[in-house]
């Protein structure tokens, strides 16, 4: 059964995180931007893209100061997550560090940040925030793209996982429901490379204490995560492979 949650508003998600996303009625690809606050500091995960970006900022000012925020994750270097990146530069208007991954830094250079990067695949996996809480980086490679990564909360043991459990589906919640599952499998089937890729970091993600699956498109997933990791770790995907013109 779908939670009904008030989506014109941020959304907390787990202690100190919130979903900051917006639900476009005419998509069946929603985006999810989230903030966590942290003490004096604030972290903003894949802000997002240009078209939301009013819809995501007013959300985001709503639950923190912009100068709170000194990191920005990205999760991959695609404008539907990280397109907005220079407008909340603007705003924030002091120091902060975009957290990817080296070869996503190279792309995403080009939307002409001004930040300086921290580079997670150098920095032995993991962030340490001022009040000693860490955030730890999980390598997916080639899940969509070769320097991908999911983010990992310590304290809530909320799981960041960009492309990663997202969904195609006109009929979205925020909450995952009854068939999210197939729409989830629709999404990956023709976006990730192949089952064996797939598979080898569903394995790495069912070693970790997960409450909350946050993922940048589809809906959160809070309970049975262990039928989810396994419905992608038993799935055949890379369907364009045997498309013919």
């Amino acid at each position: 059964m779908n939670r009904e949650v008030d989506t014109s508003k941020a959304v907390e998600i787990a202690e100190g995180i919130y979903w900051v996303g917006f639900h476009d009625e005419s998509a069946g690809f929603h985006c999810n931007p989230y903030v966590i606050l942290d003490g004096k500091e604030a972290v903003l995960i894949d802000p997002g893209s240009i078209p939301h970006y009013p819809l995501v900022l007013n959300k985001v000012v709503s639950v923190v100061e912009l100068p709170r925020i000194r990191y920005i994750i990205a999760h991959h270097q695609d404008p539907d997550l990280c397109a907005t990146i220079p407008k909340f530069e603007e705003v924030i208007n002091r120091p902060t560090s975009v957290v990817t991954h080296t070869r996503a830094s190279v792309l995403i250079a080009h939307y002409g940040l001004k930040s300086d990067f921290y580079a997670v695949d150098q920095k032995d996996w993991q962030l340490t925030l001022q009040s000693g809480r860490r955030l730890r980086f999980i390598f997916t490679p080639y899940l969509h793209f070769p320097g991908a990564f999911v983010t990992y909360d310590e304290k809530t043991k909320t799981l960041f996982t960009s492309d990663l459990f997202g969904a195609l589906s006109f009929d979205w919640h925020l909450y995952a429901g009854e068939y999210y599952i197939e729409g989830m499998k629709a999404f990956h089937e023709n976006y990730m490379p192949s089952r064996e890729i797939l598979a080898a970091s569903m394995r790495k993600l069912k070693k970790l204490d997960i409450k909350l699956i946050a993922p940048q498109h589809g809906s959160l997933i809070d309970e049975n995560i262990l039928e989810y990791i396994e419905a992608l770790e038993n799935l055949e995907c890379g369907d364009y492979m045997f498309y013919q013109d």
